[in-house]
This record gives C-alpha cells, sequence and structure tokens, in this order.
C-alpha cells in the first residue's frame, strides 16, 4: 500500500491515507470497478441432486420435459356436469322424459300381468295312442247307419307342447240287397287339443263360411252348386257349428282348448261280379246324407265323454 499525505514539515502535520490501489495478478493495478476478491480462489458448488437439472439452482424441482408433437398425450376435454349439457341440448330432456315413461308402463303393466295370456282349459280332454273313431264312441250314429261291417283306418296322432292331434276314419259298408250296389258311409273325426293359445277366434269365424262345395271321400269328382245351411246347435261346449248339405253333414264343437269336428258322407258303388254297371241315373255315387243329420249332436256327445274320461 501506499500512503500520501501531507507532508506537514515533519512537524505535527496531520497525514492522510488514500485508497488502496489494487494490483493485477502480476502486480499491474487492476481495472477500475473490478471486485477486490476476484483473485481469490473460489470453492466448487455441491453436486446436482438426483432428479434435479444441472443447470437449476440447487434444491429446484427438476424441468418438465417438452414433448414433441407426435409423442404428447391428448389432453383430456372438460366435461361439462350433465345438467349444462342437458340444458344446451332441450330435446335431450324429451328424450329421457319418454324413456322414463316408457320405463315405468313396462313395469307397471309386467307388474299386472298385462300381455300374458292363461292356457286354455282342455276341460279334462286327452288324446292318447288309441283309435277314437270306434263303434262305442259314436253311437247313436253308427247304429242308424244300417251297416253290416265296419273299417278302421290307422289314425294319425301327433302330440306336441303346443297341440295334441288326432284324425281319424270309421266306414260302415251296407248290406248287400242283392241289386250289385253296396253303400259306403265314412266319419271323419278330428281332435286337436290347444295347450297354449285359445282357438276361438278362428273357429267361430269358419263357422260362418256358407256353400262350400265338399270333396267326397273315395271319389273323383268335385260336387258343385250343392247349397249348405250353417246352424248352431246349443248346449254342446261353448260354440257348435253344424254345416249340413244334401250330400255332406259336419259338425265342429269348440270346448275351450278343444276342437273336435265330426263329418258324415256316403258313396254308393257297383259291384262288378253282378256283371256291367247300369245307367248311373239307376242310382247315385254320393248318398243323401240328410237324414243322419239328427244323430250328428248325440254322436258328438258319446264322443266328448269318451275323450274326457
Amino acid at each position: 500500500m501506499v500512503s500520501a499525505g501531507r507532508d506537514g514539515g515533519g512537524e505535527g502535520g496531520d497525514r492522510v491515507i488514500g485508497e488502496p490501489e489494487m494490483e493485477g495478478d502480476e502486480g499491474a493495478p487492476a481495472a477500475p470497478g473490478a471486485s477486490p476478491f476476484a483473485d481469490r480462489p473460489r470453492s466448487p458448488l455441491p453436486a446436482p441432486l438426483p432428479g434435479t437439472d444441472p443447470g437449476s439452482a440447487p434444491g429446484t424441482a427438476p424441468r418438465a420435459e417438452v414433448l414433441s408433437g407426435a409423442g404428447r398425450p391428448p389432453r383430456p376435454a372438460r366435461l361439462k356436469p350433465l345438467l349444462l349439457r342437458l340444458r344446451d341440448r332441450p330435446w335431450a330432456w324429451a328424450a329421457c322424459a319418454v324413456v322414463m315413461t316408457s320405463a315405468v308402463w313396462a313395469g307397471a303393466l309386467a307388474g299386472t300381468g298385462y300381455g300374458r295370456t292363461s292356457a286354455p282349459d282342455l276341460h279334462g280332454y286327452h288324446v292318447g295312442d288309441g283309435n277314437p273313431c270306434t263303434y262305442l264312441n259314436l253311437r247313436p250314429l253308427t247304429d242308424h247307419l244300417g251297416a253290416r261291417a265296419f273299417g278302421q283306418m290307422p289314425p294319425t296322432i301327433a302330440h306336441s307342447d303346443a297341440l295334441d292331434h288326432v284324425e281319424c276314419r270309421l266306414t260302415a259298408d251296407s248290406e248287400d240287397d242283392g241289386d250289385g250296389w253296396t253303400s259306403t258311409y265314412t266319419v271323419a273325426v278330428t281332435v286337436d287339443l290347444h295347450k297354449k293359445t285359445d282357438p276361438s277366434t278362428e273357429f267361430d269365424a269358419d263357422g260362418e263360411v256358407v256353400g262350400q262345395h265338399p270333396h267326397i271321400p273315395g271319389t273323383m269328382f268335385l260336387v258343385v252348386d250343392i247349397p249348405e245351411r250353417t246352424t248352431h246347435p246349443r248346449g254342446l261346449g261353448d260354440r257348435a257349428n253344424l254345416v249340413s248339405s244334401q250330400f255332406r253333414q259336419s259338425l265342429g264343437v269348440r270346448h275351450g282348448g278343444a276342437v273336435f269336428t265330426l263329418t258324415l258322407t256316403g258313396t254308393n258303388e257297383w259291384d262288378p261280379a253282378h256283371g256291367a254297371e247300369p245307367d248311373s241315373d239307376s242310382r247315385p255315387p254320393v248318398i243323401d246324407t240328410t237324414g243322419q243329420t239328427k244323430d250328428l249332436v248325440p254322436a258328438m256327445r258319446t264322443l266328448m265323454a269318451a275323450l274326457s274320461s
């Protein structure tokens, strides 16, 4: 350091100390404004903590890594509350109201059983594996046919979860009068037991059909222009339809889920053993069955009783 002062002649004069002058590394004066501690050695900084950015101040949180646009995860959209979204869409309120109303009605109908139909009452009728077309089951009709022999055809029987069905025929050959002609009556029976669906609508509609042209079993022609009349006998099941014509009598009965049909027809046949067939005018090929119409109702009662026991 260099002291500068005013020499008082050595006799009691004041001495003034000036500002120090800094020297550089090589003894040269330091530049004006330089730190007086610039030439002192610096202590090393502590190592950065794991997980921190070396370029940041110690103890600061690591900087988030900036991703490129391709790898940046999508930012979830901010969802509006449900009520605010419904407020912006008035039609949604109407849709919700319809859905809620339908759900309420569906629950109410399910609770009351609406739309479910009960199984029809079969009143104890059943269809077994036997043939219902017997002489006894069709009395008194079989008693009044004047037959010398009866013949049975194998029945058609079907069973299912929804329907039991049987169809059969009984033939009755009349006695030979010696004139070469043989009269044969055919009694056809069908029984349908409906276990799940009510047959009343279809049966009642069929009962109103008038003027059909029936096909006579055992013949090769169709009888036409034969008027038919439909009546409804009382006291037989829930409903009875009797369709009568000159050459065909048919009685249908519905009792609950059971439907019965009894049909009578007849034909005349020439026996070749008696020679050539005479003129067709001598005897018509079909039999007039109007005389047996009265026997169909009691015969149906007998049949229904036999199938319910």
